[in-house]
């Protein structure tokens, strides 16, 4: 059930990031920053996805460390863009520096998302093991 409400939320957050990121492609393309953000954003339902349906397919900690890694890039992607857009120190980049924050958040609520199904399959695993002397 939290996989399917964190699946929703993620879409909502990507979509509105890439709709605000494209909003302002002009300044950043201006201030010469890539537009691969724009398209990864659209990529944060797909770990939600993977982590449902991926049990057919892969370990768990295999898939727990593909979908972190894609989140961790993203941040570091998002980042890097709003580190650039803040030197120009114009008021021009100020919506794109909110386009640029709320990818950020995306990325944020996924790698927390990875985080608690990490902790989750641990525990879940640790009760389901047999105890030390038995």
């Amino acid at each position: 059930m939290l996989g399917i409400a964190l699946l929703i939320v993620l879409l909502i957050l990507g979509i509105r990031a890439f709709l605000a990121l494209r909003r302002e492609s002009a300044v950043r393309s201006e201030f010469k920053q890539s537009q691969w953000l724009d398209w990864l954003v659209l990529l944060y339902p797909l770990g939600p996805i993977v982590l449902l349906i991926g049990p057919l397919l892969l370990p768990q900690i295999v898939r727990l460390t593909v979908i972190g890694a894609f989140y961790a890039c993203v941040l570091v992607v998002a980042s890097r863009q709003r580190t650039a857009l803040e030197r120009a120190g114009t008021d021009r980049v100020k919506d794109a520096l909110s386009a640029t924050s709320s990818a950020s958040l995306g990325a944020i609520v996924g790698l927390i998302y990875v985080g608690l199904a990490g902790v989750f399959a641990f525990l879940s695993q640790a009760i389901q093991s047999p105890g030390l002397g038995a």
